[in-house]
């Protein structure tokens, strides 16, 4: 496995089938753009890809951050995605994400890192939880 920063269109590209696990109306004709959109305005993506002997070095795990500054967290990396190839969980693809935004925040200066994930996302949640994360504060949201 190897862990590598997502710089490009072909790069990003590969990363749509692992979001599309978790995000039920992400549309692969404007992924590509959103991503782009979004790094533009501070966004990172980290990938784990599969070995190329295997399943021809397949990315099998994403993250996407944000550094942001909060009143009560200061200067904070925020986790905005998070997601492990359902048929890949448990060998240890989720550690590495963590450790690559440790060490972000570590290089960065960062205070904190948050994460934020569905209330339904178990198996992310054990993760954090297993990271040591703690369940710090409610996120609520209303359609408008």
């Amino acid at each position: 496995m190897q862990i590598k920063e997502i710089q490009n269109r072909e790069e990003i590209f590969q990363t749509f089938n692992v979001l599309a696990q978790i995000y039920d109306d992400l549309k692969d004709e404007t992924y590509v753009e959103d991503i782009l959109n979004m790094m533009q305005n501070g966004y990172k993506m980290v990938a784990v890809f599969e070995d190329p002997k295997i399943e021809n070095g397949r990315c099998i795990g994403v993250a996407g951050i944000r550094i942001t500054r909060k009143l009560h967290y200061k200067k904070t990396i925020e986790i905005e995605d998070f997601m492990i190839d359902r048929k890949k969980r448990g060998i240890g693809v989720g550690k590495m994400l963590l450790r690559w935004v440790d060490w972000q925040a570590m290089n960065l200066g960062c205070e904190n890192i948050i994460g934020n994930l569905e209330t339904k996302r178990l198996e992310s949640q054990k993760i954090f939880s297993r990271e040591k994360f703690t369940l710090d504060r409610f996120f609520f949201r209303k359609n408008s």
